[in-house]
């Protein structure tokens, strides 16, 4: 005699559901279960947390990317678009250089600013977000903004490098700046430096991913740029500022 198959015997002497049904039923429920698979070390945690997750190569096409705001990718192949003094200079591939003279207060600078068919690009209405990465040749007798807006003007938020002391900067809406310091970060090493601008919400400072300032009322405003960068020697002494891979991005603006 040979043997039952067990998938279609009852599931128990008072419940006739075939063991087949009664599977059915499991996995039914299962699929419907939203917290499926997403507790510690199951697959969806863990395809969450994968740095690379199981796409072939050139398998992810553009129709499936998002491409809802303005952005701006430099790599420094050019700086023909940045407005700029004469000690900028692009000094290898993927680099541009501030370079002070040896005379004290001597001031480089370089910036991108929206052209005229953007009306409020540049702006804090548009949400910007930027990112770019510096660092300066030594840590004393300097002064260097990395900002969106003009310190001159004065206007805008981003960073300040005073000798070798990184500070959180901003212009009140008195046109009055504003700073605090930004501990544990070498000036002479390269870092990622970037400020997420939520309009009407907040301001956040990074340096390599990690959160280090946070404002939430009076969002500084008043200011149209792209991005600013200054560098002034405080004594007779040459002064550089390395900058590399600078990423931009906002709403759309009109």
């Amino acid at each position: 005699m040979s043997d039952p198959n067990w998938g279609m015997l009852s599931k128990a002497q008072d419940d006739p559901k075939t063991i087949n049904q009664e599977i059915d039923l499991k996995v039914v429920a299962h699929n419907a279960n939203e917290e499926s698979h997403l507790a510690a070390g199951q697959s969806l945690q863990s395809h969450k947390a994968a740095e690379i997750i199981d796409h072939l190569a050139r398998s992810v096409v553009r129709d499936k990317l998002i491409f809802d705001r303005f952005s701006i990718d430099e790599h420094f192949a050019t700086i023909d678009a940045w407005v700029k003094t004469a000690g900028v200079f692009l000094d290898q591939i993927s680099q541009m250089s501030l370079t002070t003279t040896n005379i004290s207060g001597n001031t480089q600078y370089a910036y991108i600013i929206p052209g005229d068919s953007m009306s409020n690009g540049g702006t804090s209405i548009c949400s910007p977000v930027w990112q770019i990465r510096i660092k300066a040749n030594v840590a004393t007798n300097q002064t260097i903004y990395i900002v969106q807006g003009d310190p001159n003007v004065p206007s805008g938020f981003g960073f300040k490098i005073v000798n070798g002391t990184l500070y959180k900067v901003y212009w009140d809406g008195d046109g009055v700046e504003q700073i605090e310091a930004i501990a544990g970060v070498t000036v002479t090493d390269w870092h990622n430096y970037r400020v997420e601008y939520v309009s009407g919400v907040s301001v956040k400072w990074y340096i390599d991913d990690v959160l280090k300032k946070t404002m939430l009322i009076d969002l500084p405003g008043g200011f149209q740029m792209f991005i600013y960068l200054q560098i002034t020697a405080d004594a007779a002494a040459t002064k550089i500022l390395y900058i590399q891979n600078f990423h931009y991005d906002e709403d759309y603006s009109t």
